[in-house]
């Protein structure tokens, strides 16, 4: 009887693989070889099966890192609102610890690649698309609320990816200049300043 494969399951594995190489490696540096082996196959062709080519991997990659954020985000975020529900959605998209740092060195190897990879530069826009508005949605119940002095949420939405962006790259330039502390509190200071007077 022949052996049943969970190819959802082997595909995620490989996709997983590929993250774990880029973030130890460097985007550049990672074979479809070194792929191959990490997620146990013998032969690099075999994750032709799954992908078709190193491109789709790549992109399914990267896709995992954002669709992990969004799990993580809907998860804290889960019966709050308000500044409360925005604080902690931050928390999970600034890389101030271990895991999210090591999906920010993904995410970086990725944003440059994008620059000319149409896919690539779709699932991140994708991504930031979906946080803007769920930043407006946040900061429009802590307006109702009263949480919040009046302001242009879409401004105030595109301040805070910018500066979550940002921290993403001068993190990754030096840890020790914005550790996770730092960030936090950076995050939670432009949100205070929403705050009324």
């Amino acid at each position: 009887m022949p052996k049943l494969v969970d190819h959802d399951a082997r595909r995620r594995e490989i996709i997983e693989a590929t993250w774990e190489l880029i973030a130890e490696q460097g985007i550049d540096n990672v074979s479809v070889r070194d792929i191959a082996k990490a997620a146990s196959y013998a032969a690099p062709g075999a994750l032709s099966h799954y992908f078709g080519s190193k491109d789709r991997l790549l992109a399914a990659a990267y896709q995992l890192v954002c669709d992990r954020t969004d799990e993580r985000i809907a998860r804290v975020t889960a019966g709050r609102r308000g500044l409360d529900a925005l604080e902690r959605m931050c928390g999970e998209i600034v890389p101030a610890d271990p895991l999210t740092r090591i999906e920010a060195r993904v995410a970086l190897s990725f944003w440059q690649r994008a620059q000319h990879e149409e896919v690539l530069r779709a699932i991140g826009r994708t991504a930031l698309a979906s946080w803007k508005q769920q930043i407006i949605g946040h900061l429009d119940a802590a307006a109702e609320d009263g949480e919040i002095r009046p302001v242009d949420p879409h401004l105030a939405a595109d301040q805070l990816i910018a500066l979550m962006m940002g921290l993403h790259v001068t993190s990754m330039l030096d840890g020790d200049l914005l550790p996770g502390t730092r960030q936090r509190h950076l995050v939670a200071a432009h949100i205070d300043a929403l705050r009324p007077a």
